[in-house]
């Protein structure tokens, strides 16, 4: 997932940055609602976490600024709200869901999930492509409820594609995922773990599942009728929060 995170508070925005960075999220911080106006006309998210003190103002002038300007983007919004009343203001502006302050580091990272899966359709933490089953919570990739090994970023490309099951992605926007910053590798770093990932799927019979979309990229078609092959197990793909980048 690539989030965007609106906070004006510094020390709370690394906090924030470090439990997301964990999952395996690429995180962009920023401090005011007018940089994250151009962030958003720059990248496509998965999702804002939006504050409710932001560095030019309150978070949610920033909210309605970005529903004026037509970004449906997911929006968490993290607030210490008392009443009511305000938190039904921050709903009917357009936020998606709002997390009290202070939060739990686990329920934080819930509920960022559970509002992009909804987005997306999905109404459980595992994402089920046919007999592919991507599992959001445990970061862990089955197939009939078999293991399947794959590494760190091949997980974070097959949620990406899985979310966004049926339409075409292209190569840079899968760099945007994986990848912070201006330092990223070119383009074709992509083909080599699509490459990767099919050779993994041919293996249980699901080799056409991930399709080639000749000048625009890649997208996964949704196979819930092929069954896949059986084979032996592999090693499950399981990986711990603040683990090493691949």
């Amino acid at each position: 997932m690539r989030l965007l995170l609106v906070q004006g508070h510094t020390a709370e925005a690394q906090a924030a940055s470090t439990i997301l960075g964990a999952t395996g999220a690429v995180v962009d911080h920023v401090r005011t609602g007018g940089d994250a106006l151009v962030y958003l006309q720059t990248y496509e998210y998965d999702m804002i976490v939006l504050d409710r003190s932001l560095a030019d103002g309150e978070g949610c002038d920033a909210l309605r600024r970005f529903r004026a300007q037509g970004f449906s983007t997911p929006v968490l919004m993290l607030a210490d709200y008392t009443s009511g009343k305000s938190r039904a203001h921050a709903l009917r502006l357009g936020a998606d869901d709002l997390l009290s302050k202070p939060y739990d580091e686990d329920e934080f990272v819930a509920r960022v999930e559970a509002v992009v899966r909804r987005r997306n359709g999905y109404a459980r933490s595992v994402l089920r492509v046919g007999p592919l089953e991507i599992d959001m919570a445990s970061r862990e990739v089955r197939v009939d409820d078999r293991p399947l090994s794959v590494t760190r970023k091949e997980y974070s490309i097959l949620e990406l594609m899985a979310l966004r099951k049926g339409r075409v992605i292209p190569k840079q926007n899968f760099l945007d995922h994986l990848y912070s910053g201006l330092d990223g590798p070119e383009t074709r770093v992509i083909d080599v773990f699509i490459c990767n990932l099919r050779k993994k799927l041919a293996a249980w019979g699901l080799g056409s599942l991930i399709d080639t979309v000749r000048g625009h990229g890649y997208i996964m078609r949704d196979l819930a009728d092929v069954p896949a092959d059986v084979i032996p197990l592999t090693p499950v793909a399981r990986f711990e929060r603040g683990a090493a980048r691949a």
